[in-house]
This record gives C-alpha cells, sequence and structure tokens, in this order.
C-alpha cells in the first residue's frame, strides 16, 4: 500500500477540515446542465428527444439567497399519462429564490397553497398533496392528489399542468415500489430522480421556498445520526372514521357539508368522463390527522437532525413513503415551517398561483461554478463514493455508499489511527475510548476522502 508523505496527510486533513465548516450544499446539491443534455419524453414507443435543455441552467448567488434558473424539465423521460393529458413538460424559463440562512416562521407554520411548493435539485418543481378540487365543489373535502390522480402520472410519478411538469410525491419510479400502484413503467420506463436505497441515508432532493432541505425517505434513525437507517414515519395518520362528517380538528359539519361515506363511489370531476371510484379512507386531505409521537416527522413532515450534507445538522423535510414504498400522506409537508420567500410564487393568488414566479435579483451576485468547497464538500457528504455514519459520532461507526476495499484513518496530526476493511466498514466499528477530533478516512487506492467527528 502507498501512503502520502506525513506533511501532505497534514494538509490535506486541514483543508478538509476547513472545507467541511464551509460546506455550502444550497450551492453544490443542484444537477446543474453541463453537457448540453435535453428532456426526453415518450411518444407512443419512441423516446423521443426535446429542443430544450434539462436539469438546472445556472446558479447565482448572494450572502443571503440561492438563485436558480432552470426550465423545469427533467433528464428522466416523461409522458405517457395514462388519464389522457395532452400535455407535455415544457419550458417555464424559472427563477427561484432560495434563503440561504432559514428562520423559523409563525407558530403553526405558513400552509402550502396550490402550484409550485418548493424546487427538486434538478429544477422540477413539487406540488403539495392537493389536485385542486374537492367533493361537490364546496371546499370542505379537498381530494388527495396521490389518489385521485395516480392514474396520470407517468412513470417518474410527475405529470404537467399546462405543461408545467411537477411531482406531488416523492420523485422514484413506480417500480421503485415493492407493491407498485400503475403498470406504466411496464411499457415507458423512466429512472426518476433517484431510487431508494433503504441501507443509506436518502440523498438531499431539493429545498422549500422557506431554503429547509428536503430529503427522500431514509435516514439515520436517530436525530443526532445514531440508530442506523430508518424509513422515516410520518406523524400524519388515517383517522378513524367511517362517514365524514367531522373535520380532524373536530368541527361538526352540516349535513349538506358532509363527505361521501368512506368506501363510497364518487365520480371524479377530472379527467372528463372518468369511471366512479371508491372514495376509500386517505382519497381527500381531510381523513389524516397529525398524531404527536406516533412518527419520526413533526406536523411539517420534518424535523432537525444530522444528515451527510449538515452534519452539524438541519432542520430538514421528508419526502415520506409507506412500507411498499409508495407515496404516503403529506408526501412532501403540508405547510412551511420557516419563513416562506413569496415571490416564488406566481401570479394567482395565495402561495403557489400561477405557474411563474415575481423573483427578480435587485443585488449584487456571483455564479456558482463549483471550485474547492464543492469538491471537498461532496467528500463530507459522501457523495464521492462512501461516508460515516452517524456522523458526528460517539461511540459505534458504520460506513455506507461504495466502500473502498481499505481505508486508512488518520487524526488532526497525519498519525494513521486504524486500518478498517469493507467488512469492519459495514459491520461497525467501535470507536469508544478514542480522542474526540475530526478524523479523515482515506480510500488508500484511490485517495478519496470522507471526515469522520468525533464527539466526547
Amino acid at each position: 500500500m502507498r501512503y502520502l508523505p506525513m506533511r501532505n496527510i497534514v494538509l490535506s486533513l486541514s483543508f478538509l477540515m476547513t472545507a467541511a465548516l464551509h460546506a455550502q450544499p444550497e450551492l453544490e446539491a443542484w444537477l446543474v446542465n453541463t453537457d448540453g443534455a435535453t428532456g426526453q419524453f415518450w411518444n407512443g414507443n419512441n423516446l423521443v428527444e426535446m429542443q430544450d435543455e434539462c436539469d438546472v441552467q445556472l446558479v447565482q448567488y448572494s450572502e443571503d439567497f440561492v438563485y436558480i434558473h432552470a426550465n423545469g424539465i427533467p433528464r428522466y423521460p416523461t409522458a405517457p399519462f395514462p388519464d389522457g393529458n395532452p400535455s407535455q413538460a415544457t419550458v417555464q424559463d424559472y427563477l427561484f429564490q432560495i434563503p440561504r440562512q432559514p428562520e423559523e416562521g409563525v407558530t403553526g407554520g405558513t400552509a402550502t397553497g396550490l402550484g409550485h411548493t418548493g424546487v427538486l435539485i434538478n429544477g422540477v418543481v413539487i406540488f403539495n398533496a392537493q389536485d385542486a378540487f374537492s367533493y361537490n365543489n364546496q371546499g370542505v373535502w379537498h381530494q388527495n392528489g396521490g389518489f385521485f390522480e395516480n392514474d396520470g402520472f407517468d412513470c417518474a410519478k410527475g405529470h404537467p399542468a399546462m405543461g408545467q411538469y411537477h411531482h406531488h410525491q416523492v420523485p422514484t419510479s413506480f417500480d421503485d415500489s415493492f407493491a407498485p400502484t400503475s403498470d406504466v413503467c411496464e411499457d415507458f420506463p423512466s429512472q426518476a430522480l433517484f431510487t431508494v436505497d433503504m441501507g443509506a441515508h436518502s440523498p438531499l432532493i431539493g429545498y422549500a421556498f422557506d431554503g429547509y432541505p428536503i430529503y427522500g425517505p431514509y435516514a439515520f434513525a436517530n436525530a443526532d445520526g445514531s440508530g442506523g437507517i430508518a424509513r422515516m414515519e410520518t406523524g400524519w395518520q388515517l383517522r378513524d372514521i367511517t362517514v365524514r362528517q367531522t373535520l380532524p380538528d373536530g368541527t361538526e359539519l352540516a349535513p349538506n357539508q358532509y363527505g361521501p361515506d368512506v368506501g363510497e363511489m364518487v365520480t371524479p370531476p377530472i379527467p372528463p368522463g372518468a369511471a366512479p371510484v371508491a372514495a376509500v379512507l386517505g382519497a381527500y386531505i381531510e381523513d389524516h390527522e397529525y398524531v404527536a409521537g406516533s412518527g419520526h416527522l413533526d406536523a411539517f413532515n420534518g424535523r432537525f437532525a444530522v444528515t451527510p450534507e449538515y452534519p452539524e445538522g438541519t432542520y430538514a423535510y421528508y419526502a415520506t413513503v409507506d412500507e411498499d414504498h409508495n407515496g404516503q400522506y403529506p408526501y412532501f409537508f403540508p405547510a412551511y415551517r420557516g419563513v416562506v420567500e413569496t415571490d416564488n410564487f406566481g401570479g394567482g393568488p395565495g402561495p403557489g398561483g400561477g405557474g411563474g414566479t415575481n423573483v427578480t435579483i435587485d443585488e449584487p451576485v456571483e455564479t456558482w461554478s463549483g471550485g474547492d468547497v464543492s469538491g471537498v464538500s461532496s467528500l463530507v457528504s459522501g457523495h464521492a463514493g462512501f461516508y460515516a455514519y452517524p456522523n458526528p459520532v460517539r461511540n459505534e461507526v458504520r460506513f455506507a455508499g461504495q466502500l473502498p476495499g481499505t481505508v486508512a484513518v488518520f487524526d488532526a496530526l497525519g498519525r494513521c489511527m486504524a486500518q478498517w476493511s469493507s467488512h469492519t466498514l459495514v459491520e461497525g466499528v467501535n470507536l469508544s475510548g478514542w480522542p474526540a477530533g475530526t478524523y479523515c478516512c482515506k480510500d488508500v487506492e484511490t485517495g478519496q476522502h470522507t471526515l469522520l467527528i468525533l464527539h466526547p
């Protein structure tokens, strides 16, 4: 085995430690199009190349904000939409403004509205659970888009509204589930944004308009980064009801406001001529209630926790799924925990109204082009191939990702403290008795590093 000279190791570790303190996932996470790739869509049995570039086109930033320029077109194939939706993903020319130092908002949060509520790392927007319709158009029992629109999603679980392609739930393909709720992927496959890995912390997949990150459904079991990997269970639960005569807060409705009995056949307003469906429990937003302590997450579908990108911890939302990895209400978040940058919403009424944004850049900005911090902090977060968890750690540490054959561990003085094989990395290493501090875990074959922070 070949090792770096002691001086180089010390300098390398010092540089990594400095970069870790300045990791900037709100700049680094975006999938900027550097190869000119365009979107694709299924037209019959043919995969057609679009004329327009996919992913994010430009990232700019100031001290307080990140500005995202995107077409709103994904790199993964879109269409067809089995409910007959004739629209396709079209260029939206988005400009989003994401706070770099999120602030907690008003007590109870700010409810999300129709339209976009956040943006994924590829520039595609997310919507909340509503589909804009309610039972008898009364605005009392609001349809759950995850139920009523399921048959209109493409393989990547997305669809367009007058060209504005979006996701109401976790952007994984239907066939990434143990019990798919659609067979559209059989003939029109799409890899979607990511694939769920039950053994690793899910990736950072986007940002809400209050600046808090959004993660996939698997994370460290405990908020401090310990306990291994677990599926984040939402605290939103189905109510124990058979008739829809009261709201989740206990409000008793007048008879003319009652919803359909649970299981009753109803005819969706769209698409035209749709066949009646059984209004099962969960078909309406008001079928759900938040039960404190029943899951990992709070009423906003988030929590404060250590993540690979934020080793010191951050508040984050999670795209929740059930045991079969199908999207589970509230899918992303029903309300914002933080102060919302409302210019991200379009011209319509309330949050998310309209398809565009009202963002303008009225301050000096720089263009993000990667650089040293991007390259180094990706090692910290595990994007170099492997990462440690929990991180920070107090006792036992494990590794996940693309595990190297052998890792050498160096302290801040460049001393080799240990060598661990890939088998040991998975099984876990007890660090009891090690001095607190930051260690550099180095793949002895490739030279890639990841940092390990040991708490006292």
